[in-house]
């Protein structure tokens, strides 16, 4: 099945839709090395495995000592901060970055820059990715400067907390640092898997904020409270465990509910009794951590902008995209997706049987349960839109799910008495191969260094000559709509209110969503509407006419029109 779904990958062709503007393509996450090379790691696995001098000095060079442990941590974070680099940017290198990350960057900021002009998610304000990162981020901003570089910073920041999260999961599933860091560092090469580009000026989860941390970072940490608590039974009702899980389930529901889910599957898989009682307990703390994290989420709008959350704005792009279907993509009938669901499914499967047999090692089973739920429920994401850069956002799960299977399969084979591997224990090996040969595409600091000793000068940065054109054509203090790119960035810049209930126009695909916004700028007693010329439809040209709105100016520097009601 996997041979079969690897082969029809390599030779699969996507066409234009899947790749605007140019021919038909295919498109390989690994090549043929790299699969010849996973199948050697693991048979030499095996080989070693079966060698018991091998294991017993293995397992004296990993025992657990403070030096080791040091020195293993030191070498995860300096792996971690080397990906990271790659992603970090400023107003002086963005404009170099890769061509997706520089498109896309405003998506992200915009969310924090919509709320330091006054706007709230869940309020009056859709967010298209995390309805609460962009609160962290904002505060970042308020006390550390309103730069691209803090916002940057504040990101990664996010993102080396989860990478944290899960070293510190992978040191309690496998008991030590030294076998920890063996797991963590395929996990953290498959993560942040390069998407384009070359590898000192990339494309990757590492630099995509929607991915990492708006979607990724809440479950991860999650994952680390659950195998906290399993490890620590028996412990006290989970309320606080599930508030959390509620906080990433208002941030982003494509993956907190997910992970929702699966802190509630690994709870129960780990379960000692599994009453009735016991498990109605454990619901009554769902509830109650779900009650708890309205009230937070409810109280921080309050202080924002004085109103409830209304929360049926989570249900915006996930009918968009969702139920009405924009931007789906067909899903190939076979490939290296059904590779990374068959993962997922396995990690249900053996966590069951764990649970069922009664094995002693809790931690691995519930995180094994956790990340099996997790995985299969974002791939949804995926299934969605079934773009082959899109399953590379679900990489950071299936190599986490491998390396936990692969701490497994090890017990197992360990536990046989001829310790020979079955040829699923040398598949599930060979996986863990393919992720740790990820580790090629490893930044160099030096290239990173260089990179970002090249700022662009101001004049040539799109940002600055956005805040500059809008400064021109507005009034301090104006209420007007910018459906530009940057807009929410430089209104805050220039101290007029853009009433944009979201991001920019490319995140207003509906007719709902232009009257919404159309509704604000009138409330406001705003007239302005700024609205970018390069994508602007005929239908929706026409829209503005009936609305009472008309073009009266065109900014040839930026390319946009300004519409004003009449």
């Amino acid at each position: 099945f996997v041979v079969a779904c690897v082969a029809y990958q390599h030779d699969h062709v996507y066409g234009t839709a899947y790749f605007r503007g140019a021919p038909p393509t295919t498109v390989a996450y690994f090549s043929a090395r790299t699969l010849v090379a996973a199948v050697a790691i693991a048979l030499l696995a095996a080989l070693a495995l079966h060698h018991r001098p091998t294991v017993e000095r293995l397992a004296a060079a990993t025992r657990e000592t403070t030096a080791r442990r040091a020195v293993a941590i030191a070498v995860a974070a300096l792996v971690t901060l080397a990906y990271l680099l790659s992603a970090f940017n400023t107003e002086g290198t963005i404009g170099a970055a890769h061509l997706v990350v520089f498109d896309h960057i405003g998506y992200w900021s915009e969310e924090a820059f919509a709320i330091l002009g006054g706007h709230a998610p869940l309020v009056d304000f859709h967010a298209q990715y995390g309805q609460l990162w962009g609160y962290l981020a904002a505060g970042g901003m308020t006390l550390l400067g309103t730069s691209l570089g803090v916002y940057v910073g504040i990101m990664l920041a996010g993102t080396a907390g989860a990478m944290a999260a899960v070293y510190a999961t992978l040191r309690r599933v496998a008991g030590s640092s030294l076998p920890a860091l063996a797991l963590f560092l395929p996990f953290v090469a498959t993560s942040f898997f390069v998407k384009a580009g070359p590898l000192d000026n990339r494309y990757s989860p590492a630099g995509l904020f929607s991915v990492f941390p708006i979607r990724y970072a809440g479950p991860y940490v999650l994952l680390w409270l659950v195998v906290r608590r399993i490890e620590r039974k028996p412990a006290p009702a989970p309320v606080l465990l599930f508030s959390i899980a509620g906080l990433v389930l208002i941030n982003n529901p494509e993956f907190g509910l997910p992970a929702l889910g699966a802190t509630l599957a690994a709870l129960i898989w780990t379960e000692s009794s599994r009453s009735l009682v016991s498990l109605a307990r454990l619901a009554g703390s769902a509830l109650a951590g779900l009650a708890v994290a309205t009230v937070v989420v409810s109280a921080l709008t309050l202080a924002v902008a004085g109103s409830l959350p209304h929360f049926e704005l989570l249900l915006t792009y996930l009918r968009i995209y969702g139920t009405e279907g924009f931007g789906a993509l067909p899903m190939p009938a076979l490939g290296l997706h059904l590779v990374v669901y068959a993962t997922f499914a396995a990690a249900i499967v053996v966590a069951t049987v764990r649970s069922a047999t009664r094995e002693r090692d809790l931690v691995l089973t519930g995180a094994l349960a956790w990340i099996g739920i997790f995985g299969l429920g974002i791939g949804a994401y995926f299934a969605g839109r079934s773009h082959p850069d899109v399953l590379i956002d679900l990489f950071s799960a299936w190599s986490l799910a491998l390396v936990l299977l692969a701490v497994a399969v090890v017990r197992a084979i360990l536990r046989r008495p001829s310790r020979r591997p079955s040829a699923a224990d040398l598949l599930v090996l060979a996986g863990v191969g393919v992720a740790a040969c990820s580790l090629a595409q490893l930044p160099t600091p030096w290239s990173q260094v260089e990179r970002l000793g090249k700022p662009q000068p101001r004049e040539a940065r799109v940002a600055a000559v956005t805040t500059d054109v809008v400064r021109e054509l507005t009034r301090p203090g104006e209420p007007v709509a910018l459906l530009i790119k940057h807009g929410h960035q430089s209104a805050y810049e220039v101290g007029i209110v853009n009433v944009t209930p979201y991001v920019n126009i490319g995140s207003m695909l509906t007719s709902e969503q232009w009257a919404e916004t159309a509704a604000a700028l009138r409330r406001a007693g705003g007239r302005q509407m700024f609205i970018p010329s390069t994508v602007l439809f005929r239908e929706q040209i026409a829209w503005l006419e009936q609305a009472g709105f008309e073009p009266v100016e065109t900014n040839d520097l930026l390319g946009i029109v300004v519409f004003v009601a009449r």
